[in-house]
């Protein structure tokens, strides 16, 4: 993945893949393959060096042009998820930064405050700013390391899906300002676009998770900052006594022992100086029933070096490391995202593959002079997605003519036809088709094109059927069902009609597939 895409491009990516969807249903699809076709040809081809393009770039490139027409279509004013998302992100990267750092310094400032009458409980101060926070920090690497062994990554946390709603509520109430002017159909496509991101999470991976893993983390920080902070003003400032009790029985030398284990991590470095020695932990200790004024000042103050420090080694260091392994787990999750599903194999098909009718052009579209109507294009078409294997019923095989097969999956697809395979025994025993699906050098197999005439409503047999492919071929193999209308005597190649292709649509979309399409296989 380009190193140029960031979060909101992928949020406005899906933006435009919902309005592309809307308008292909309203207009038809060629509508959009004149836009996108014009937009190469005028705009993003001038951009192009190379002979063969990266994918990314194009795509990128694409979404560029579309925010650019986006935001001419409004005024300037175009609100997109992405904008939305970037701005809202650092209101709440500024938000938690206040909100940690003032809670911080508030409950430490609230611990510190020393009357002079009893000295500040150290057990307690460890146990509240240190104690807690390691024990945290554990059961996180407890769970981490549980949910590695599972299997299972953090898309599927149950907390942080539940901060993720309540933040996404909380970003459409805070912003209901924009949504106020937008038309109802932008307001449903933005609304769609995040729903989109969120049931493609499986080509997402955990990308849209890690935002909120750095959120907590830098919430820790800022929290353990404020805590610092405070404990250093307080003993610059003021006349600092700390002490330690317990009612239970324990000595000072095992008090000794402890803290010297404790402060292991730094007093290699620092020396004896930064934690209290054992005679300065007996002078220390408060007894209730001997009262305080016979504690020496050297003992009693003895202890701060040591809670500054224990604070940096045991839970502001840790939140530095998980913040930096959260921003690497982030670019990581970036570089993974994948742009080989059904919506970027077309999107690049509309923009390299030459037009081969003439219709009227599309307005508004582009700023820039364009012709009055589409002029058919002399290169021949490309097969810019690479070749596909078509699985077709037993009841179509013979009567499918192979070349008009591969005449339409190009035009229509912009696949090649590999090779084509028969499916019999009504989608029964999977097993004889799936024995002969050969898998790619990366484990996927080739795409694949499910030939199925629109009219016959999808049965429980063929979603099936769907699912146990899915499972077979990986989640990153594009499956293409094409549709066609009744057959007629000349050809088996018939249009389909926009009720059936809706009821198509619907009845898989509960599969949740995001690298399942399901398209006519003949323009109307």
């Amino acid at each position: 993945m380009n190193s140029s895409w960031r979060i909101p491009d992928f949020l406005d990516l899906e933006y435009f893949f919902i309005q592309d969807k809307q308008l292909e249903e309203e207009e038809g699809a060629a509508v959009l393959r004149d836009r996108d076709r014009n937009l190469y040809l005028n705009v993003i081809g001038g951009d192009v060096t190379d002979a063969e393009p990266e994918r990314e770039w194009l795509i990128y490139r694409w979404l560029q042009e579309r925010r650019r027409l986006e935001n001419q279509e409004q005024g300037g004013q175009a609100l997109l998820p992405g904008r939305m998302w970037y701005e809202l992100y650092g209101l709440f990267w500024s938000l938690f930064s206040f909100l940690a750092l003032a809670s911080g310094a508030g409950l430490a400032w609230s611990f510190l405050s020393y009357s002079g009458e009893q000295p500040v409980n150290v057990s307690l101060f460890f146990l509240v700013f240190v104690g807690f926070q390691v024990c945290f920090l554990l059961l996180l690497l407890f769970v981490w390391g549980y949910r590695r062994v599972r299997g299972f990554d953090l898309r599927s946390s149950l907390l942080l899906s539940l901060v993720s709603r309540g933040l996404n509520s909380f970003l459409f109430k805070i912003r209901r300002y924009g949504f106020e002017n937008m038309a109802g159909h932008r307001r449903s496509q933005f609304a769609g676009a995040l729903a989109a991101v969120r049931t493609r999470g499986k080509g997402y991976g955990a990308l849209f998770s890690w935002p909120l893993f750095l959120l907590f983390q830098l919430f820790g920080i800022a929290f353990n900052f404020g805590v610092l902070g405070v404990l250093l003003v307080k003993v610059a400032s003021s006349d600092m006594a700390f002490g330690w009790q317990s009612t239970i029985q324990v000595s000072s030398q095992f008090v000794a022992r402890l803290v010297h284990w404790l402060a292991l991590p730094w007093s290699w470095l620092l020396g004896s100086a930064s934690y209290p020695g054992a005679a300065q932990i007996e002078g220390s200790r408060m007894v209730l029933k001997d009262g305080f004024y016979h504690l020496i000042s050297t003992d009693l103050v003895s202890w701060w070096p040591f809670l500054c420090l224990a604070i940096c080694c045991y839970c502001l260091l840790p939140r530095i490391a998980l913040f930096m392994l959260g921003t690497f787990g982030r670019k990581r999750a970036l570089k993974r995202v994948s742009l080989q599903r059904p919506d970027h194999n077309q999107l690049l098909h509309r923009l390299l593959s030459p037009r081969l009718e003439t219709r009227p052009q599309v307005q508004g579209v582009s700023s820039d002079p364009l012709p009055k109507t589409m002029q058919r294009e002399e290169e021949e078409p490309r097969t810019v997605n690479g070749e596909l294997l078509a699985l077709v019923p037993d009841e179509l095989f013979d009567d499918c003519d192979t070349a008009g097969m591969k005449q339409l999956c190009q035009e229509v697809f912009g696949y090649g036809v590999a090779g084509m395979l028969r499916i019999d025994d009504e989608y029964g025993d999977s097993s004889p088709i799936f024995s002969q699906l050969r898998p790619e050098s990366d484990g996927g197999c080739f795409p694949l094109l499910i030939l199925q005439e629109a009219w016959q409503p999808p049965i429980q047999e063929m979603l099936h059927f769907l699912r146990e492919l899915r499972l077979h071929c990986g989640k990153e193999t594009v499956i293409i069902v094409g549709l066609i209308g009744k057959p007629d005597p000349s050809t088996i190649f018939t249009p389909v009609t926009k009720m059936d292709l809706q009821v198509w649509r619907e009845k898989t979309a509960i599969l949740l597939d995001p690298c399942l399409q399901v398209s006519p296989l003949v323009k109307r």
